[in-house]
């Protein structure tokens, strides 16, 4: 394969390879970069997620390709990628990309998969073990918890109304830990590009957001294949749509893992901590190593107790609330047993029987304090409801913050604890 020195203005375009697979011609954008001054040690092979494009690794890119080799890669319908691929599955990428390292005459190749990516890297390793050497995740999951995947749907049903300013909300704040944000510190101006890029999606943007939001949808557990390299999955620490459990549950399929937990880090630490990125992949793909620092340790369990699951605390509400169903008129009203700002719980007792089309579309009233939320009640047991709130608007979400602050210490159900 041919690798190029490094420069930015490489980024603005790519090649283009053609691979034969399942009886049909893919295309495979890619850039190769590497250092003359390096040996040829296995290429890191950065896949393109669903909204990164190849400038988003600018930097990375840069500063590693002076330590090895370094490849982007966007697969059909991915980043730069334009071609529709409907009806592949993410084990039907993990063979196109391995058409694509067979004609590049690869012999080993160390993927870096994060987040939406990170179901095909898994995929690659585990079917194709004779072509990984080291195997980086990031922001991974064995299939979508339920309360995220309602939350997807109703993404796809914003887009297809042309609600484009709660898709473009909705999204942001189901990727980013909006209430975690002084922690996390993510630039508001990485906020409100991302937003303005998701309000500006051209008709095949949509389309490929659909066509990728369904592939997801679709992840029902990566129990196929189980990668025998060595392995890295990195987890913020605050991440709460790919939650560090999630993470480790993936970390626990794999067979020579390790967990790093990015201190203070949500969904969006690639694009946020890139420095910090950069060196754990440095040390990871040449030395096989995790260097704890003040940014990520190594989490040694095999699970996560609740009260570490839980990313923000649950507070008992003593207020009224009022559960509405608005396309019946039908309300009642109900018991708090506890509620944050992602969502709540109540209490069955005074609820009557509930069919699962109403489950979906009901509204809870905050009397007290005037707030209405459509809410998607997602787990009913046998004394309680759980439902998340839709969020479609960041003064509302902040509102509701306020609200949760004033509740006080005292009323706290469950508090988080550091991982």
């Amino acid at each position: 394969m041919k690798f190029k020195i490094f420069s930015a203005l490489d980024l603005k375009g790519h090649n283009t390879l053609e691979v034969s697979c399942f009886n049909k011609i893919w295309k495979v954008n890619y850039l190769a970069f590497s250092s003359e001054k390096i040996d040829q040690s296995p290429p890191l092979v950065i896949l393109g997620g669903a909204f990164q494009k190849f400038h988003s690794f600018k930097k990375e890119v840069e500063k590693l390709c002076d330590y090895m080799p370094v490849i982007l890669v966007d697969l059909p319908g991915q980043g730069s990628n334009d071609q529709i691929a409907t009806d592949l599955s993410f084990t039907d990428y993990a063979d196109i990309l391995k058409a694509f390292v067979d004609e590049m005459n690869l012999q080993k190749i160390v993927p870096v998969a994060l987040s939406y990516g990170s179901a095909i890297g898994f995929t690659f390793a585990g079917k194709f073990p004779e072509r990984t050497h080291r195997l980086i995740l990031g922001g991974t999951t064995p299939k979508l918890r339920e309360s995220v995947r309602l939350l997807l749907k109703e993404s796809l049903i914003a887009l297809d109304q042309g609600r484009m300013k709660d898709f473009s909300t909705g999204v942001i704040l189901n990727l980013f830990n909006y209430s975690q944000r002084k922690r996390t510190r993510v630039p508001r101006m990485l906020i409100r590009g991302f937003h303005k890029s998701l309000m500006s999606l051209s008709d095949k943007d949509r389309e490929r957001y659909r066509s990728n939001t369904q592939r997801l949808l679709n992840l029902n557990g990566l129990e196929n294949y189980q990668p025998q390299c060595e392995t890295l999955v990195i987890a913020g620490e605050y991440d709460n749509f790919t939650t560090p459990s999630e993470c480790l549950a993936v970390s626990n399929m794999c067979k020579n893992s390790v967990v790093g937990v990015l201190k203070d880090c949500d969904h969006l630490a690639p694009f946020v901590k890139k420095e910090l990125m950069i060196e754990v992949y440095k040390n990871f793909a040449l030395e096989g190593i995790v260097k704890e620092n003040e940014g990520i340790n190594v989490y040694k369990e095999s699970s996560i107790p609740l009260e570490k699951k839980i990313l923000e605390p649950r507070w008992k509400y003593e207020g009224e609330v009022v559960l509405k169903c608005p396309k019946s008129g039908w309300q009642e009203k109900v018991e708090c047993l506890n509620i944050n700002s992602y969502g709540l719980c109540l209490s069955l007792d005074k609820i009557k029987e509930l069919c699962e089309t109403k489950m979906k579309s009901l509204e809870v009233h905050l009397t007290r304090e005037d707030m209405t939320f459509e809410t998607i009640f997602f787990e009913k047991g046998n004394k309680h409801l759980r439902g998340i709130f839709k969020r479609y608007d960041f003064d509302q979400y902040e509102k509701l913050e306020k609200i949760m602050k004033a509740l006080g210490d005292e009323s706290i159900v469950i508090r988080p604890t550091q991982l």
